[in-house]
């Protein structure tokens, strides 16, 4: 299927370039865990081998957790630069149709665009702030789709409001067949084949290639590329693409050859020492198993120390045979007379005496540097290398130098071999000797150099590969504990190793503590190996997790102790830690900005991208400056923030800053980076449990990719939206780049403008119809520092904007420090008209950076009269180049009737009714209110008299018979009555007496004239029946103040109109009680007994006692029934 997919390839490419183009030979390398036995039968032809760490451009591998199985190219430099890789699934090579294979072929070359020749995406992406899915046409000002088309584009799904962010534009597949371009727009579309050139090119639809190019078309940055720069490969005459050819090889085992110089160099202070020991540990400890190593040794000639040894298990004897190959003492050969020519041919001989292709095989060559080959050795050395495929792993082992002085134009004649064949670096170890002694720093730069060189020469995903979990530097002089801590993840192998390096064994305590990450202490078992200084603790079956030490630090001041925890790579999944630059292996031109140096780092988990991770990338100068001290490393955090310059894409795993300013001279700089879970913010984008396998079918695959239930997300918008995302388990690592040679310095004078500003979003309010700017801050030296000021225009056309010309926007920030978002507001009052905003920083030197990104401007008009005001900062004011312009960009003026619109009229209406009901739903909230709070008052007052000494007459019926008290009484039916006294205000519902008002009264009442009679009169009126007291000798009724009536049933009235014949009126006249018409079942009669509207002599004490003292005349009370009453003590408080 490969085959097919890469013929369809070549013929597509041989299309796209009108004929300049196509693919010649194709290297398939198969894993190494292949069984290729019978694969070799199926392909006619032997299968060869290669190195595992063999560059590729495409990369098969399993469905990706947001792109899926479509092919997508991972690209972290700007405009013409070229990517990284190309990714796909496997799946989508197992179709069987022409069609499909068409299909995907199309896929492929648009991503091969981006990968090999420097441009990006044509299209807008869901949901992107900064390239959407659709934009505003300059001339309709209508909505078109995101693209570079030469043709109108018809859509497949339903229409959807442009205007939000999350409407999607999908291309019908079948009925644009009149589209021949762009493959960077919709490759699916089997009628697109070209690219878009200066012709039809789009220059202002946002998209990702129009804002890293700045407008230029796809060609015109193609036309650039070192594949037809100057005309290189013109159109061929013939009529069709050439058929590729296949060439398939299979991973082999690593092979390391270790050449080193053997001169009398090597005899001054411990040199030798330090490098038999350095040579022993990496054979001994790094080496990955199932690895071929050799020692080859020279001098002014070669030979070989040890043969190429197979390395099949960590505990195999070859390892301590060949880390002990090297002779005790170096030869006495003079530096000038070394021959490196002789050991890198001794090193070629060596591989191919062991019958095993040399091909992908990595040199370590070790050497002073001094003394170089001459011109012919070493264009010589470069043939050699190219022609066997090897490749170069530069160690310049020892570097001699004055404090504060640079001796790099003595090994820049080197630096080539680093370049030729499959590509290497280079890595220095400066000479710390201290008279005729040397520190131990010097011997821990060596091993972690060829550490380093044989994790870069193999593939460092591969397991086995070793993996520098964590190292420190503790420094001596002064008896003390010293402590630190690593994590331990999955992706490294059950065991470690935590090694403490000396230059002295007394140097070292006898107190190792480790805690693990359960919060166990332990004093492990500690193992010696004096052949290389180390001290170390095996730790079989890991804990994963945190994990914290103590070590005793005896060490002198001159000298120190260095921590190190090493392992093997489990499996070739899980966490995966890269380095590198945009230089590459050339030497830093440093006072040249317009071709800056970019460091990068990548962190993924089995292949899925790792957010929010901490990477901090060190440099430290190598050797000492004027005081004989070290200098200072210089640290940077590396961002993954999509700001465009320098970092393409957020959230895709790969961590980005420009090389910071470096005010030495020139020299080497060490490059390594310390990456870690950032105290558990690390998160690990992961597959969405619910993703589907797309249809085998062509265009199946096309409507599936579109399906919102199935979506595969296009590559790639300004972000690279998570689709899950988890938890990442503490995880350190360590991870060494190699050595940057600064050619040249800094200039005395800044000459570096800040970055460009391509992260430039414009959000309109349609509320207050107000204009919100937000950026990303770049820095004084390109994204280092902070910027001087802003300098802003408003254009009404792209290429104005374009050219920085318009009206200039006063008012902006102040820069903030390099990599914080900042914002800023714009009254802007020029209604529905399309303008375009740029935006670029100064620094303090006046430096004046590139133009970013574009931004379009649209602002609705607003229902109503509408004002254009102008505010300084925190917004903005617009100032004209032109006076006319800007006196028409400050201007008001208000709207008539006439020029009102139905939408105004509609939106003023229902403004005014809106306002109308908020009034009154306020009014009936107040009225509510106030009634609900008159209820609760009322409540609360009855609560305070039942806490005192205070009275409540309750009246009811008579239901319990005479003989029972009026508390005792219990009416069912009960209803609250309206009693009211004929001229005086009304009974409130709840009112009540104190006991010392209640005797007043009471003493008041039998001091009036007792003869007076009950007068009743009956009032009727619509059924209601009521008995009013009538004033006795004309003074009106004395009733209690208030008096609560409840649970009061209706009942027969008496056949006496007075109450009782014969007898004297009650001391106190009774309150009236009502009845309601109609109303039968009750036989009790309303009008109070003799008992109730009484008082009688027989009242018990304690009662007070000056009404005791009175007399009540008038003879005994008899009811209707003839018996006598018999009157019961009552407490005041009861009545």
């Amino acid at each position: 299927m490969q085959k097919s997919v890469l013929r369809e390839f070549s013929s597509s490419l041989w299309i796209a370039t009108s004929g300049r183009a196509s693919l010649r030979e194709a290297r398939i390398i198969l894993p190494a865990t292949w069984h290729t036995g019978s694969l070799s039968c199926s392909f006619m032809e032997p299968i060869g081998e290669t190195s595992p760490a063999t560059p590729y451009h495409i990369s098969i591998r399993r469905s990706h957790p947001i792109f899926g199985n479509k092919p997508w190219a991972q690209q972290t430099q700007g405009c013409g630069r070229p990517g990284d890789f190309i990714q796909m699934g496997a799946d989508i090579l197992r179709a069987s149709s022409n069609d499909t294979h068409q299909h995907t072929a199309r896929l492929v070359l648009s991503e091969w665009g981006k990968f090999r020749w420097g441009v990006f995406e044509e299209k807008g992406h869901e949901g992107d702030p900064l390239y959407p899915p659709f934009y505003r046409d300059p001339n309709s000002h209508q909505w078109e789709p995101t693209s570079c088309l030469d043709g109108k584009v018809h859509s497949a799904g339903p229409e959807c409001d442009p205007a939000i962010p999350t409407c999607r534009f999908t291309p019908e597949p079948y009925s644009n067949g009149h589209i021949s371009s762009s493959l960077l727009s919709y490759p699916d579309i089997s009628s697109i084949k070209k690219f878009c050139d200066e012709h039809n090119h789009n220059r202002i639809a946002p998209t990702k290639h129009n804002a890293l190019c700045g407008g230029r078309s796809a060609w015109e940055i193609i036309e650039q590329n070192p594949d037809f720069i100057y005309g290189r490969n013109p159109p061929s005459n013939a009529s069709r693409a050439l058929d590729p050819a296949f060439k398939i090889v299979k991973e082999g085992n690593a092979k390391f050859v270790l050449v080193i110089e053997d001169t009398a160099t090597m005899n001054l202070q411990r040199r030798w020492e330090f490098l038999r020991k350095a040579v022993r540990r990496v054979v001994v400890y790094d080496i990955p198993d199932k690895s071929y190593v050799s020692v080859v040794s020279f001098n002014s000639v070669a030979k070989t120390v040890a043969k190429l040894t197979y390395i099949e298990s960590e505990d195999s004897d070859m390892r301590q045979r060949v880390g002990s190959a090297l002779p005790r003492n170096p030869s006495s050969v003079p530096e000038s007379h070394k021959c490196m020519l002789c050991g890198i041919q001794e090193a070629l001989r060596t591989l191919d005496e062991a019958s095993t292709d040399s091909n992908g095989a990595s040199l370590i060559l070790i050497t002073s540097g001094a003394g170089t080959s001459t011109h012919h050795q070493l264009k010589e050395m470069i043939h050699l290398i190219n022609e066997k495929e090897v490749k170069i792993m530069l160690v310049l082992y020892p570097i001699t130098e004055r404090p504060g002085t640079t001796s790099i134009t003595s090994i820049q004649d080197l630096m080539p071999l680093t370049r030729a064949g499959l590509g290497g670096r280079s890595f220095t170890v400066m000479d710390e000797g201290v008279g005729n002694d040397s520190k131990v720093s010097m011997l821990m730069s060596l091993m972690n150099a060829l550490l380093a060189a044989v994790r870069l020469s193999g593939d460092a995903d591969e397991p086995g590969a070793p993996i520098l979990v964590h190292r420190d530097s503790y420094p001596g002089g002064i008896a003390s504990m010293s402590t630190g801590n690593f994590a331990l993840d999955d992706s490294l192998g059950p065991n470690a190793r935590f090694s403490v390096y000396y230059y002295d064994l007394n140097h070292v305590g006898n107190a190792i503590q480790l805690t693990t990450p359960s919060g166990n202490t332990m004093v492990p078992l500690q193992e010696e190996d004096g052949d290389v200084n180390m001290i170390f603790v095996y730790l079989e079956k890991a804990e994963r997790g945190m994990w914290s030490y103590t070590v005793e630090n005896r060490a002198d001041s001159h000298q120190g102790l260095y921590v190190q925890v090493t392992a093997k790579r489990n499996t070739s999944s899980g966490l995966n830690v890269r380095l590198w630059t945009s230089s590459g292996s050339n030497p830093v031109n440093a006072s040249d900005p317009s071709n800056p140096v970019i460091i990068y780092a990548q962190i993924q988990d089995n292949r899925a991208t790792v957010l929010n991770a901490r990477v901090v990338a060190v440099l430290q100068r190598l050797g000492t400056n004027e005081t004989g001290s070290s200098y200072k490393p210089i640290e940077i955090e590396l961002r993954d923030n999509g700001n465009g310059d320098p970092d393409i894409t957020a959230g895709d795993g790969v961590y980005s800053r420009y090389l910071p300013p470096l005010h030495h001279l020139a020299g080497r700089y060490l490059l390594t980076a310390d990456v870690d879970y950032n105290n558990g913010m690390a998160l690990i984008v992961k597959e969405s449990p619910t993703r589907h396998h797309k249809s085998s079918s062509h265009y199946g695959y096309f409507y599936q990719q579109h399906d919102s239930r199935f979506s595969e997300k296009e590559c790639c918008g300004s972000t690279l939206a998570k689709v899950h995302s988890r938890r990442a388990a503490p995880f350190h690592h360590h991870v060494t780049y190699g050595v940057l040679d600064v050619v040249h310095p800094f200039t005395h004078f800044d000459i570096t403008p800040p970055s460009r500003i391509l992260d430039l979003e414009v959000n309109v309010n349609d509320t207050v119809y107000e204009v919100t700017l937000k950026w990303t801050a770049p820095g004084d030296d390109f994204d280092i520092g902070r910027a001087h000021h802003y300098k802003g225009v408003v254009a009404p056309s792209w290429d104005q904007a374009k050219a920085f010309q318009g009206d200039t926007l006063s008012g902006l920030p102040t820069p903030l420090t390099a990599g914080n978002h900042q914002t800023t507001t714009l009254h802007f009052t020029r209604y529905e008209e399309l303008w375009y905003i740029s935006l670029r920083a100064v620094d303090d030197a006046g430096n004046v950076g590139g133009i970013g990104n574009i931004a379009s401007l649209w602002v609705p008009r607003p229902p109503t009269t509408y004002e254009i005001t102008t505010r300084t900062q925190p917004g903005l004011t617009t100032s004209g180049n032109v006076t006319t312009v800007s006196q028409e960009l400050g201007s008001s003026r208000a709207l008539g009737i006439s020029d009102l619109r139905l939408e105004d009229l509609a939106v003023i209406l229902g403004s005014v009714g809106g306002f109308l009901f908020v009034i009154f739903l306020f009014a009936l909230y107040c009225i509510c209110h106030t009634r609900a709070r008159r209820k609760e008052q009322q409540q609360k007052d009855v609560e305070k008299l039942r806490g005192g000494n205070s009275v409540i007459v309750k009246s009811g019926s008579c239901q319990g018979g005479l003989d029972e008290s009026v508390d005792s009484l219990d009416c069912d039916g009960t209803k609250d009555i309206d009693v009211t006294q004929q001229g005086t205000r009304s009974l409130s519902p709840v009112q009540s007496w104190g006991a010392t008002t209640l005797l007043q009264e009471h003493e008041r009442r039998l001091s009036i004239n007792s003869s007076g009679a009950l007068v009743s009169g009956l009032q009727k009126d619509e059924g209601l029946i009521a008995y009013q007291p009538e004033p006795a000798n004309g003074i009106g009724s004395s009733y209690p103040p208030d008096v609560t009536v409840t649970n009061h049933q209706e009942c027969h009235t008496p056949t006496s109109s007075h109450g009782t014949q014969g007898h004297d009126p009650p001391p106190y006249d009774p309150p009236p009680y009502t009845t309601y018409a109609g109303e039968e079942g009750n036989s009790c009669p309303c009008v109070p007994g003799p008992e109730y509207t009484s008082y009688s002599n027989a009242w018990d004490e304690p009662i007070t006692g000056h009404l005791l003292t009175r007399s009540h005349n008038g003879p005994p009370i008899i009811p209707s029934n003839g018996n006598p009453v018999d009157r019961k003590r009552r407490n005041v408080t009861q009545v």
